[in-house]
């Protein structure tokens, strides 16, 4: 139990440490988490706008073509009225002409309203392209920022993260599980050292009765009030030499 608790301290003083990097690259990190966040939804509606224009250009374009048929037809239909041999023929002819005038003047009216919103379409995506290249340019303006900032401590990060890994794999995956859950719940610090008697987290006297029992090893042991794993204080200096 005593190797295990002196694995949680390390593990934690390893993850100390790669806070303190972390933290060197200010908001970066943040920043262009968000400005890829923002450029994918912009891509998204862009995406959304063009299958929209090529909807209404479809549509366009076979109202278009209809209005031609039927333009042909009224021109086919006025060259019958010449060979028409009585007037009930005549006026079922002129009926058709009249109802394929008709049905003409609603294509073109179509279509001419699918032309209006695919031009209204097109310069909101002229827009949105103008607001994602700005944001590209911003993106990696940020990244070309944190690049630079990561690779001076790069090699440190990457020796921190391999002895990380190392130790982690010394421990149960229930104990890590429990270790992650409280060092995000308090804010980077899951594992303490006593400190003059007082738990190093929450800085709340610890009872003298599990003070003693940390002397011993045999358990792992939480603050009463904090919930953060106790280590204790000789162990923790012990580790400390080594690191």
């Amino acid at each position: 139990m005593e190797n295990k608790i002196k694995l949680l301290y390390m593990l934690q003083t390893l993850d100390l440490k790669l806070m303190d990097l972390e933290e060197e690259k200010g908001d970066l990190p943040g920043i262009v988490q968000n400005l890829n966040d923002q450029i994918n939804e912009l891509q998204a509606q862009i995406d959304e706008l063009r299958k929209q224009i090529n909807e209404h250009t479809s549509t366009r374009e076979q109202s278009n073509l209809d209005a031609e048929t039927l333009n042909q037809r009224v021109e086919s239909l006025k060259k019958q009225l010449y060979e028409v041999r009585n007037n009930k023929e005549y006026d079922a002819i002129t009926k058709e002409i009249a109802e394929a005038e008709e049905n003409i003047m609603a294509k073109m009216q179509n279509a001419e309203e699918h032309d209006d919103k695919q031009k209204e379409l097109s310069a909101n995506v002229d827009e949105l392209k103008q607001k994602y290249e700005s944001l590209q340019s911003e993106l990696q303006d940020n990244q070309k920022d944190l690049q630079e900032v990561s690779k001076v401590h790069e090699d440190e990060e990457l020796q921190l993260k391999h002895e990380r890994d190392k130790i982690a794999r010394q421990l149960p995956q229930e104990t890590l599980v429990s270790y992650d859950r409280i060092r995000s719940a308090k804010y980077g610090k899951a594992v303490v050292p006593i400190t003059r008697g007082a738990c190093g987290g929450c800085y709340k006297t610890v009872p003298p009765q599990l003070n003693l029992l940390l002397r011993k090893n045999d358990e792992i042991l939480h603050c009463e009030n904090c919930g953060r794993i106790l280590i204790a204080e000789e162990i923790a200096a012990e580790v400390n030499k080594v690191a």
